[in-house]
């Protein structure tokens, strides 16, 4: 089997790749780790005789193209989570297999959003800070629970779904507003039920799980956001676009809001941008899914195995997902 890693060299592809993981992968064939990062056109020509593709952040898109030049390719697998910036539909409709490791890290993402979530609700950067300049509890300690706190999901997907998981214990009342999801897609939750847009907004915390796509671009703007009740909890770790940011720093300046955030419309953010010092907001540099690597390898190459074996592959994106997932 003939495999190409269309990763760049360099940290981030060590990152994914540890010395255990590349001696794995060099076990199941003929590993080809290029020397320089890929362009389109440099794959178009070293994809002849390739059975399996292995892609990451920074890899060459699979286009058209290189599927018309792949003959022997039966598999791509993508180390990321979405794999619609990575794939073109030109792949589903050359029959080539697509596998990617989302569910692992919608699992890293939902614990994260978990945190954020709990993490703010119970005050911890404040009390932290306040025991650190030798304070104790302040007078004005805003310390608040989940437990049974009323929760809208914008947006349901893969790491909605790990989120309902972990909220289980602490029995919320949750809304779901997602337009793609049946209503029976919840029985595993019996605490949540499907909603529209105006009633999971309608909720002490908001978090929001919907991709990225044209659809869903500025869908939280100022008469959305409006929406959410006086001192509820913005929590966001999908896709800054989904919400307008100007919208949203208005009503965080007021107070009326409060939000956790792992996303942002510039990233990293800049140095002087007003979210790093606005009260009320808890942030995180984009860290949620992306920063445990190792797993995400080791779930792709699980199924690299399963194809050489002949077995299901246990990560596999089909088209009707490809078509959702964020772009």
């Amino acid at each position: 089997m003939d495999i190409l890693v269309a990763l760049p060299p360099g940290d981030l592809r060590e990152s994914f790749f540890p010395p255990d993981l590349r001696a794995r992968l060099e076990s199941l064939g003929t590993v080809e780790w290029p020397d320089a990062s890929l362009s389109e056109a440099d794959l178009v020509d070293r994809i002849g005789g390739v059975d399996v593709l292995v892609t990451g952040w920074e890899s060459p898109k699979v286009t058209a193209e290189v599927a018309e030049a792949a003959d022997d390719l039966a598999l791509v697998a993508h180390t990321g989570g979405s794999v619609a910036p990575v794939v073109a539909e030109a792949v589903y409709d050359a029959g080539i297999a697509v596998a990617s490791a989302n569910d692992v890290m919608a699992d890293h993402t939902a614990e994260h959003t978990l945190a954020l979530l709990v993490g703010h609700l119970r005050s911890v950067p404040a009390l932290d800070r306040a025991v650190a300049d030798s304070e104790w509890v302040p007078e004005d300690a805003d310390i608040r629970t989940l437990h049974g706190a009323e929760v809208g999901l914008v947006g349901l997907g893969t790491i909605g779904r790990k989120l309902l998981d972990h909220l289980a214990p602490f029995e919320p009342d949750v809304t779901v507003y997602d337009p793609y999801v049946d209503p029976e897609a919840l029985s595993a939750w019996p605490f949540a039920s499907l909603g529209d847009l105006d009633a999971a907004l309608d909720s002490s915390v908001v978090s929001i799980h919907a991709a990225r796509t044209e659809e869903t671009v500025g869908m939280l703007d100022a008469g959305r956001l409006s929406q959410v009740p006086d001192g509820a909890l913005l929590v966001n770790t999908a896709r800054a676009e989904i919400v307008d940011e100007d919208a949203m720093l208005a009503e965080l300046r007021s107070g009326r809001i409060a939000a956790a955030l792992d996303v942002y419309h510039e990233e990293p953010l800049p140095v002087d941008h007003e979210l790093r010092d606005l009260d009320g907001v808890l942030a995180t540099p984009h860290v949620g899914g992306s920063q445990i690597r190792p797993p995400l390898t080791a779930a792709v190459l699980d199924d690299v195995e399963r194809w050489k074996d002949g077995e299901s592959l246990e990560h596999r994106v089909p088209r009707e997902q490809w078509a959702t997932m964020t772009r």
